[in-house]
């Protein structure tokens, strides 16, 4: 058997997959494949308000509130970007309950500090605190943070000396 045709057929099959991560290739795809109107996306977000602002008078809080945990990443050119409210993608790691999702991110109400945040984090991991939007093609984010060890406590000794 021919072992160098055999490792260069293997090479050349896996090279798409090799080049283009799985997260990065599906969001490409998924993108170009959802080019879908605002106003569609406005009337769809305010139906989603409306049901959350019933689900609080029915006395059901932080439903569709959670801690998102991923990579985020800003848009490398202005080509990429799907509107003008996003900021960029962030990309579930392992310890998030939905691992590997892809979703667009947009900051609520526009906040400049926490876009400014997202700009320090792009392709480190990050805490986001938001909610879907949009059959879970967009997260609002709410607030960013690091992860990071748990400080240390300062150990504790008796009133009574050493």
């Amino acid at each position: 058997m021919n072992w160098k045709a055999l490792i260069a057929g293997l090479v050349l099959g896996l090279a798409p997959a090799l080049l283009c991560p799985a997260p990065a290739c599906a969001a490409e795809g998924k993108d170009r494949a959802k080019k879908s109107d605002p106003a569609a996306e406005a009337k769809e977000a305010a139906q989603e308000d409306a049901d959350e602002i019933a689900d609080r008078i029915a006395g059901i809080k932080g439903k569709r509130q959670r801690r998102f945990h991923g990579t985020f990443l800003l848009p490398s050119d202005p080509s990429q970007q799907t509107s003008p409210d996003v900021v960029g993608t962030l990309v579930t790691d392992e310890s998030d309950p939905k691992p590997n999702q892809t979703y667009l991110v947009k900051v609520e109400d526009g906040s400049k500090e926490i876009i400014e945040t997202l700009k320090r984090f792009d392709t480190k991991k990050v805490w986001a605190d938001g909610k879907l939007r949009n059959q879970a093609k967009y997260l609002i984010i709410r607030a960013v943070s690091e992860p990071g060890p748990t400080p240390r406590a300062p150990e504790r000794r008796s009133a009574g000396g050493i």
